[in-house]
C-alpha cells in the first residue's frame, strides 16, 4: 500500500486471474478508506465480477465511483450503475486498450516463465518499463505512435532488436492476431538497429578443452548442443521420446518458430553423447554457470555464450566444406542470408591464406 504522490491517494495494485495487473488510484487518502476500497475490490474478484474490474482497469470507472455505488446499494447497485453507463451492455474491455504494464504481467506473469525465450522477453520488457516508466502507462494501441527512434537505450543493437521482437510477440499474442493492424503498425514503426557481427573465438579443440572442466554429468549437454546446432531452449526441452535409436536421429522441438521443429540425424560415433545428454540433468542456470566456470578454468574467452555454440556448429560445418544449402537446412535458418555470414568468414580465411602466400613470396 502506497500513495501515488505526496498528498495523493493510496493505490490499488494487484494481479487478478483472467485480468492481469490492476494498478489504479483508490481515491482514498486514509489507510482506513483504502482498506475499505481494497476489500471491495477483493469481493469483486471473489464474485467473478470481471466486467466491473475491466471497467476500472480501462478507467471507464474509478475505484471511488464504484465504491460509492457499492456503499449505497451493494453489488447490485454497482452492476446497475455500470449497465446504465454503458447502455445496458456488459463491459468487455478491448485488449488493445490494456496498458502495456498490465499486458506484460498478464502475458508473462512474474515468476512463471515457460522457457528461456520467454524469460528473455520478460527481461527486455522489464528493462523498458524500468527505464521509461511512462511507456508502461500507454495502451497497446498507443505503441505504434511512440517515438522509438529517439528513445535512449543503454544496450547493444542486438538488445534493442530483441525488445522489438518481445513487443511484437506480446501484441500478436494479446491481440490474438499476428496480422492485427496495431501489430503491423508497430512493426513498421519500430526501427531496427545494426547488430555487431559475432564470431565466437572457439575451435573444436578448445571446445573440448573447456568441456573437460565441466562436471562429468553435464559434459554431454554441451556436445549435444554442438552436434545438433541447438538453441539452448531446444536442448532443455529434449526428452527420451525425442530420440530415435534405430535411425540415430533426434526430433528437435523448435522454440523460436514453428519451422524450427524438425528431425536431425546424428552420426553413430556421437550417439552415446546424445543419449547421455537427454533428458537434461540441469536447468538453464546450471548449464550457464558450469559453462562460465569452465571458461575461466580453461583460460578461454570469458565472453563466450551458450548460444555461441550454435554459431560454432554452423561455422565449423562451413569451414569443413559443407555447402550453404546444407548448412542452412541443418541449422534451420529462415533465410540463406543467415547462413551466408558463416561462408563470409570462411572466405575471409581463404583470403588471409592467399595474402600470406603473396606476402611471403615478396619477403
Amino acid at each position: 500500500m502506497h500513495k501515488v504522490s505526496a498528498g495523493g491517494t493510496y493505490r490499488v495494485d494487484r494481479i487478478i486471474p483472467g485480468l492481469g495487473r490492476l494498478a489504479v488510484a483508490s481515491g482514498a487518502k486514509t489507510r482506513e478508506g483504502f482498506r475499505r476500497r481494497n476489500d471491495m475490490v477483493g469481493l469483486l474478484v471473489d464474485r467473478g465480477r470481471l466486467d466491473v474490474l475491466r471497467a476500472i482497469q480501462s478507467r471507464t470507472l474509478s475505484v471511488n465511483v464504484v465504491y460509492g455505488a457499492w456503499h449505497e446499494g451493494g453489488e447490485d447497485a454497482v452492476g446497475a450503475f455500470l449497465a446504465s453507463l454503458l447502455e445496458e451492455e456488459e463491459v468487455e474491455a478491448r485488449p488493445e486498450d490494456l496498458q502495456l504494464r498490465d499486458a506484460v504481467d498478464a502475458w508473462l506473469p512474474p515468476g512463471r516463465h515457460p522457457g528461456p525465450t520467454q524469460v528473455r522477453y520478460r527481461v527486455s520488457l522489464d528493462k523498458l518499463l524500468r527505464l521509461h516508466a511512462e511507456i508502461g502507462e500507454l495502451t497497446l494501441a498507443d505503441l505504434p505512435a511512440v517515438k522509438w527512434e529517439s528513445m535512449a537505450w543503454p544496450g547493444s543493437g542486438t538488445d534493442w532488436n530483441h525488445l522489438g521482437r518481445a513487443l511484437s510477440k506480446l501484441l500478436s499474442d494479446t491481440l490474438d492476431d499476428q496480422y492485427h493492424e496495431i501489430a503491423r503498425a508497430f512493426r513498421q514503426a519500430f526501427p531496427k538497429k545494426a547488430e555487431r557481427e559475432r564470431v565466437p573465438d572457439l575451435d573444436p579443440e578448445t571446445f573440448f578443452e573447456i568441456v573437460k572442466h565441466v562436471p562429468e554429468h553435464v559434459r554431454a549437454a554441451y556436445v549435444c548442443i554442438v552436434a545438433l546446432g541447438l538453441r539452448t531452449g531446444e536442448y532443455l526441452r529434449l526428452r527420451p521420446e525425442h530420440l530415435h535409436p534405430i535411425t540415430k536421429s533426434v526430433s528437435v522441438p523448435g522454440t523460436k518458430t514453428a519451422d524450427a521443429a524438425t528431425t536431425l540425424r546424428v552420426d553413430p560415433e556421437l550417439w552415446e553423447w546424445i543419449t547421455a545428454a537427454v533428458p537434461p540433468s540441469v536447468r538453464y542456470r546450471g548449464l550457464w554457470l558450469h559453462w562460465k566456470r569452465a571458461l575461466r578454468a580453461a583460460g578461454a574467452d570469458p565472453t563466450l555464450r551458450l548460444h555461441d555454440l550454435r554459431h560454432c556448429t554452423a561455422q565449423w560445418l562451413t569451414d569443413a566444406g559443407q555447402s550453404e544449402a546444407r548448412v542452412q537446412s541443418f541449422m534451420r535458418h529462415a533465410t540463406s542470408g543467415m547462413t551466408r555470414r558463416y561462408a563470409t568468414q570462411k572466405d575471409h580465411g581463404e583470403n588471409a591464406r592467399t595474402l600470406a602466400h603473396i606476402l611471403r613470396g615478396v619477403a
